[in-house]
């Protein structure tokens, strides 16, 4: 228990110095590339109570976790395609780049907010799981190897070895690495949300798939079974092939 909650504990110091992630500052990044179906920058209104995993925004992150005071009912976001061509929809509804979109409404239930970019025939889809933050929900991110993926009865969930990580270096910029070490094997299982986003292949090259049984089929095939795992409460609702600066 003890391994776990301090290989837990690493993996959310290492998220949050340094990926490139979600920003909450205001400041759109102005980058513009014709027929691009990625957002620039993507803000939302709530940067006195929100936490983001990762922290700051990258174009190239797609999935994100926010979690706001319990008392927050009208967050919004505000997205910016490289593209001003582009069309941006959050959950569906059309919102002007630059722009705030309508308001998410509220509830004591984990959400995924969905903000597709669409330029011609290609686009590209960023996840933000929304949730309020009582003190009993957290929002957690580990590293592992899978051992098994299965179905019980309605439910699929995750059987994986939990590692320990070290950090190497002060800060990202000074080429920070990390490192980790698998004593024994040890089982944690969690249920996979019905949300849940796969990438499988490498940190370098992720291919989304387009369900938990594409994954299954391929997550072994390109890379290895060692995953960065993310959870909302102890339910799973991400799983990215692992990589250091994530």
């Amino acid at each position: 228990m003890i391994r776990r909650m301090f290989s837990l504990f690493l993996v959310l110091v290492m998220v949050l110095c340094c990926v490139p992630a979600l920003a909450d500052d205001g400041n759109a990044t102005q980058s513009y590339t014709a027929g691009s179906t990625l957002l620039s920058n993507l803000t939302h209104n709530c940067p006195n109570t929100g936490i983001m995993l990762p922290a700051a925004f990258s174009p190239y992150q797609t999935t994100y976790l926010l979690t706001v005071a319990d008392w927050v009912s009208r967050p919004t976001f505000t997205p910016v395609a490289m593209d001003p061509g582009a069309v941006i929809t959050v959950n569906g509804r059309q919102v002007r780049s630059g722009t705030q979109s309508q308001v998410i409404e509220m509830s004591d239930t984990p959400q995924a907010v969905t903000i597709q970019v669409q330029n011609g025939s290609a686009s590209t889809t960023y996840t933000i799981y929304l949730q309020r933050r009582p003190s009993e929900k957290r929002t957690r991110v580990s590293a592992g190897y899978i051992n098994d993926i299965y179905l019980k009865s309605t439910t699929w969930r995750i059987d994986a070895d939990l590692v320990t990580l070290s950090y190497l270096g002060d800060d990202y910029d000074s080429g920070n690495r990390s490192t980790f070490k698998n004593g024994s094997v040890d089982h944690y299982d969690y249920a996979v949300s019905p949300n849940c986003i796969f990438y499988y292949g490498t940190k370098q090259n992720p291919i989304r798939a387009n369900n938990i049984s594409e994954f299954m089929s391929y997550y072994q095939v390109y890379g290895s079974n060692f995953y960065t795992i993310i959870y909302i409460e102890s339910e799973i609702v991400a799983v990215l092939p692992y990589g250091a600066d994530y």
